[in-house]
C-alpha cells in the first residue's frame, strides 16, 4: 500500500465561541492546560454546510479519555480519533462534525479588559461562567466551553446526548446541555482510493482557548451566564495519513 499524506486544517477557531451579541469585553487568552474529551466523530457528505452535516457518517465513537491539548505545538498530533476503514470507496465528504463534551479542564490567563485574569476556581454549574483572579498563579479548573446564549456562529450547536440525542440550531447551546457538536471544513476533500485506508489524527492549539465574557475589568465580578471565564475553541489541525 502506497504512503499518502495530507494537511487538512478545519477551520475551528475562537471565533465560534464567541456570540454576535454586543459585550463590552469579549477576549480570548492562552491556555496553559487544556484536557477535553471526544465522543463521536462524523464526516459529512459534500453538499454539507457550516449549519449542516450532510447524511453524517460515523468514524469514531467512546470516550477518547482526557486529552490534554496544551501538551503539543500546534500542529503536532494531540490524539488519533476515528476509523475510516467504512468510508464507501469513491465518495466523498468535505466537512467533519465533532461531538466533545462541554466540560474541560483549563489553567491560564485572559485580558478582562482592565487585569489579567487568571483561572481561580472550577465552575459547577453547566449554565453560567466562572469568576477569575487577579494576581498569583492560575489554578487548574473545570469551565464549560462556550456560553449558552444563541448568535454563536453556524459551525457550533450543543445536543443532549452524543450521536442520537436531540440538536439545538446551529448557533445555539442550551444550558442544559452537557455537549457540543462543532462543524468544519476541510480544505480538500477526503475521498478513499480502493486499496488506501488513511487514518484521521486530530492535533489542537490553545493560544486563544480560555474565553473572559462580561464587564471591562470584572475578573472578579460574581459569575453568571454570561460573566465570567469559560473555554473558548482551541486551533485544530486534522491529518490524514494512510
Amino acid at each position: 500500500m502506497s504512503k499518502i499524506k495530507f494537511i487538512i486544517l478545519l477551520t475551528i477557531t475562537s471565533l465560534i465561541f464567541l456570540s454576535t451579541k454586543s459585550f463590552a469585553v469579549n477576549n480570548t487568552g492562552e491556555a496553559t492546560a487544556y484536557k477535553i474529551k471526544m465522543r463521536y466523530l462524523e464526516l459529512c457528505e459534500t453538499g454539507s454546510t457550516n449549519a449542516n452535516c450532510k447524511n453524517p457518517l460515523v468514524i469514531g465513537t467512546g470516550n477518547s479519555g482526557l486529552i490534554n491539548i496544551a501538551d503539543t505545538a500546534a500542529g503536532a498530533t494531540a490524539a488519533a480519533y476515528g476509523d475510516l476503514t467504512t468510508v464507501p470507496i469513491g465518495k466523498s465528504y468535505t466537512y467533519y462534525q465533532v461531538t466533545l463534551e462541554r466540560k474541560v479542564i483549563i489553567s491560564g490567563s485572559v485580558s478582562d479588559g482592565s487585569n489579567t485574569c487568571l483561572t481561580n476556581a472550577s465552575d459547577n454549574s453547566i449554565d453560567t461562567a466562572e469568576r477569575g483572579k487577579v494576581g498569583g498563579t492560575a489554578n487548574t479548573v473545570e469551565l464549560y466551553m462556550a456560553m449558552t446564549t444563541s448568535g454563536l456562529g453556524d459551525d457550533i450547536n450543543s445536543i443532549d446526548t452524543p450521536g442520537t440525542g436531540t440538536a439545538q440550531a446551529a448557533g445555539t447551546v442550551d444550558d442544559d446541555d452537557e455537549y457540543l457538536q462543532v462543524r468544519g471544513k476541510f480544505t480538500k476533500a477526503i475521498t478513499i482510493k480502493d486499496g488506501k485506508l488513511p487514518v484521521l489524527k486530530l492535533a489542537f492549539g490553545t493560544t486563544n482557548a480560555l474565553g473572559y465574557v462580561g464587564a471591562s475589568g470584572g475578573c472578579t465580578l460574581t459569575n453568571g451566564e454570561q460573566q465570567g471565564l469559560y473555554g473558548a475553541a482551541p486551533d485544530v489541525t486534522a491529518t490524514v495519513v494512510d
